[in-house]
């Protein structure tokens, strides 16, 4: 599976989304879905897919959807040529 389908399926299941749903525009605390229990459970999601582990610090700069695959990018995930 392709990191960038990896990472959009944390975003489906850590907030309980349908899989057709547009997550690409997703910010935090912007929809019911991604308020801080749900960013706790996006961070679990996303460390387990990448097996990665984020400081408090990067928790709070994954704000956004783009922000994540900023930060990930940042931790060695590689997420061109997909």
């Amino acid at each position: 599976m392709r990191n960038i389908d990896k990472y959009r399926n944390a975003f489906i299941n850590a907030l309980d989304l349908e899989e057709d749903e547009a997550v690409e525009n997703l910010v935090l605390g912007e929809s019911a879905e991604w308020d801080s229990i749900g960013h706790m459970g996006l961070i679990s999601e996303v460390e387990d897919a990448f097996d990665v582990s984020l400081d408090s610090e990067w928790m709070t700069e994954f704000n956004s959807y783009k922000a994540g695959i900023e930060l990930l990018e940042r931790l060695g995930v590689d997420f061109s040529n997909e």
